[in-house]
């Protein structure tokens, strides 16, 4: 008795989370898959059109535009991401004056608001007064159209992403570097191993694990990437926005400032759901290549 009165108690604890699961997950997830059947605008009923709105990805280019550049930013972010994140890791190991203020700077973007983030690097690469060109200029440079060209807003873009990105995967990796032996690198040091190579033979294959988590999360997140695109690039500058348009800012686009497109922004996301998930399977199938585990894995 006393079991199944834990067991209800128990229950009804997480009935609340269960019922959020339900509506806001798998009624979302459903009704999503439905609606990207239909034409649908913001009021009205939708109209079945089967598979009219899958047929349209084919030919919209703005979503091939969206596509490519959210591989581009993914294809340069994480392996920034990875370097910067593992640098800082290694470095918070050792024992150096200002070591405190260093890991606080290294945890300041986890505690930042992106928003305000992404205005001040906006503000920096500002093309008339930002503090970037202002340096440029000073060595003799010319000042640069940073969101005047698909370059330029790669690397705004890319820079916000990373520094708001690295913090929680420093972390990480610190942690992963605190769980390998010393006396691992003992004996390599006394079969003459230089720093590089036990970096190379010893710390990357035990660290594998670590780094699998911080790809994959940080692959995860920048194909979903918004709200830098968003707030970076104002829908009036159509120029700029296309060379930082991203899969999830077209769907924006779609569902809520063109209101009649509903129907084709669930296809839309659908689709980015599908790539998604082929990416983390491609992800976890080459983990059984290049991530070890140990004698347990």
């Amino acid at each position: 008795m006393t079991r199944r009165r834990d067991a209800r108690i128990g229950f009804l604890f997480l009935l609340p989370l269960l019922a959020g699961l339900l509506v806001f997950r798998f009624y979302g997830f459903g009704y999503n898959v439905w609606l990207s059947f239909n034409k649908a605008g913001a009021f009205g009923h939708a109209r079945f059109t089967g598979l009219d709105n899958y047929r349209r990805l084919l030919s919209d280019s703005q979503l091939w535009i969206a596509l490519v550049n959210t591989f581009k930013f993914t294809a340069i972010v994480v392996p920034g991401v990875v370097v910067v994140s593992l640098l800082c890791a290694t470095l918070m190991q050792y024992k150096f004056r200002g070591q405190s203020v260093f890991r606080v700077i290294v945890f300041l973007p986890a505690v930042c608001l992106p928003t305000a983030a992404i205005l001040l690097f906006g503000w920096l690469f500002q093309t008339r007064y930002g503090l970037i060109n202002a340096v440029i200029q000073a060595v003799g440079g010319s000042s640069v159209s940073w969101f005047g060209s698909p370059a330029g807003v790669t690397v705004v873009i890319t820079l916000i992403v990373v520094f708001l990105s690295f913090s929680v995967p420093t972390i990480i990796l610190y942690a992963g570097l605190q769980e390998i032996p010393s006396d691992i690198y003992e004996s390599a040091t006394l079969d003459g191993a230089g720093p590089a190579r036990r970096f190379v033979s010893l710390t990357l294959p035990l660290l594998s694990p670590s780094l699998f988590f911080v790809i994959l999360t940080t692959t995860i997140g920048t194909l979903k990437l918004f709200d830098v695109a968003y707030v970076l690039l104002p829908p009036e500058q159509s120029a700029s926005v296309n060379f930082g348009l991203t899969a999830v800012y077209y769907y924006y686009q779609l569902a809520f400032l063109n209101i009649g497109d509903r129907g084709y922004a669930s296809a839309v996301s659908l689709l980015l759901f599908v790539l998604i998930l082929a990416v983390s399977i491609a992800l976890f199938r080459l983990q059984r290549r290049f991530v070890h585990y140990g004698e347990d894995g």
